[in-house]
């Protein structure tokens, strides 16, 4: 989300359409996240798991599968307009994904398993290691994008799932 124009604009939107798409993906995220609050507790943790990562693979596969064939390895390439909004539209529905499960529950889950004697400092840990790691990744992103191209979108989801297997086998 740091970057999301940047990755727009990279993907050849305008201007003024890769800061609309950032803005699109934002109301999405806060939508999805309205979601997520209400179905927490109604449908569990695990299920809102599973299935927002299933949705993230096949969104991030998608995403990668597109900018491959679009740019391939060398980076040079346009997108079409109908190519675009589906390149958008894969983000969004990722974005709606990540933003009903793994983001909030990423929060939650961890505030949850820790006993009443040591949730804060256990909650403390969990938000220094996470900012840590958002710090991390916003500063590598954009070298990333750049050298692995395509190949980002397949990393992102490994390490992002790798990272977080904990949280959903406790769940």
């Amino acid at each position: 989300m740091f970057y999301a124009p940047v990755l727009f604009k990279t993907l050849g939107f305008g201007d003024d359409a890769s800061l609309m798409s950032a803005v699109i993906t934002g109301l999405v995220n806060v939508a999805a996240t309205v979601v997520s609050i209400y179905c927490a507790d109604k449908f569990g943790r695990r299920v809102l798991f599973l299935q927002g990562g299933t949705q993230m693979i096949i969104c991030q596969i998608a995403v990668g599968v597109m900018i491959a064939i679009n740019f391939g390895t060398d980076g040079v390439g346009k997108l079409s307009g109908p190519s675009a909004n589906v390149v958008l539209f894969l983000i969004c529905v990722y974005v709606a994904a990540f933003a009903w499960s793994w983001g909030p529950l990423g929060w939650l889950v961890p505030s949850e398993i820790c006993p009443l004697e040591i949730r804060s400092a256990g909650q403390a840990i969990n938000v220094s290691v996470n900012m840590f790691f958002t710090f991390v990744i916003g500063q590598f992103f954009l070298s990333m994008l750049c050298h692995m191209k395509f190949g980002l979108f397949y990393s992102r989801w490994l390490g992002h799932h790798y990272d977080h297997l904990h949280i959903l086998l406790l769940a």
